[in-house]
């Protein structure tokens, strides 16, 4: 099953027997860490550990089996004898709702509201374009699936060397992203401007990570996001197309991104900059941004 169908089914067996990851990672003796990704969704548990998970899921419920996990999220609370509702609510009321993030229950709340309102119009399958952080003066091109999951926006970003994933929180007209690189266990953020049109048809805002290079430099680059398509409806057509997508994208060729766009994403900052009119730090600012909506939903 795709890992994004995973995580909260796993959430929802922790929930509904009070049992915390630690206590999980100790008896099927595998890392805290690993536990956590199962319940963000960055990966799903190998044919080994997935066995020894409805093993010890079926001392606790008679019958439990393999084929269990295939059940949709209300199908599986029935199944455990819990009401998955109510289980959600608790979850938010904690402020523990997104990827397993100890986030203030004010701010999912604040995202949950946005979302409901607009967040349609940010669904669907994206190209990014940003600078290379380990080849310098050239282009990424990633490839990115937003859509909601647990009524928040989450997106998978990535190419085919990397993918991370996880929540995008609509807060203040502004994208919030938490991502996590699932192959190193890095945490990579992204702040996007927002538009507030039915339909989201570009994006810019800033890229933070760190850069795969022998130190492990903390970087920061311009990014613009382009709508390449909608989502079916289908989650898993839609996680099957993204992936296809995904295996094709890399290094953009020089001359396929165009010369707006370059100067758009290379930014002269520092004193230098600042003292002749420009920014004294790397920013996105709205009055420079190419976000941009049209009224189709």
């Amino acid at each position: 099953m795709p890992s994004s169908d995973f995580g909260p089914k796993l959430n929802l067996v922790l929930k509904a027997f009070s049992m915390s990851r630690g206590r999980l990672a100790a008896e099927l003796k595998v890392d805290k860490s690993l536990v956590g990704r199962w319940v963000a969704g960055a990966v799903t548990p190998s044919a080994h550990n997935l066995t020894a998970l409805t093993g010890l899921m079926a001392k606790r419920v008679q019958g439990f089996s393999m084929l269990d996990w295939d059940l949709g999220l209300n199908a599986l609370a029935e199944r455990l004898g819990v009401d998955a509702a109510v289980l959600t609510r608790d979850a938010a009321a904690n402020g523990d709702a997104v990827a397993g993030l100890d986030v203030p229950a004010r701010l999912i709340e604040t995202a949950r509201n946005e979302t409901a309102r607009r967040g349609h119009g940010f669904e669907g399958f994206w190209n990014g374009t940003r600078l290379a952080f380990t080849r310098p003066g050239e282009f990424l091109h990633d490839v990115l699936m937003i859509r909601k999951q647990n009524g928040i926006l989450h997106m998978r970003w990535g190419n085919s060397a990397y993918e991370c994933r996880g929540p995008l929180l609509q807060l203040a007209g502004q994208l919030h992203g938490i991502l996590i690189d699932g192959s190193d266990d890095s945490i990579l953020f992204c702040l996007l401007n927002g538009v507030n049109m039915p339909q989201v048809d570009v994006m810019d805002g800033l890229f933070m990570a760190i850069a795969k290079d022998g130190p492990q430099t903390p970087a920061s680059a311009a990014c613009l996001l382009e709508r390449r398509g909608n989502l079916s409806g289908d989650a898993q057509q839609d996680d099957s197309r993204y992936d296809e997508m995904k295996r094709e994208a890399f290094l953009w060729e020089p001359a396929a991104v165009p010369q707006h766009v370059r100067d758009h994403l290379l930014r002269d900052t520092g004193p230098r900059a600042f003292a002749e009119g420009g920014d004294l730090f790397l920013r996105t600012p709205l009055a420079r941004s190419m976000s941009r909506g049209s009224p189709r939903s």
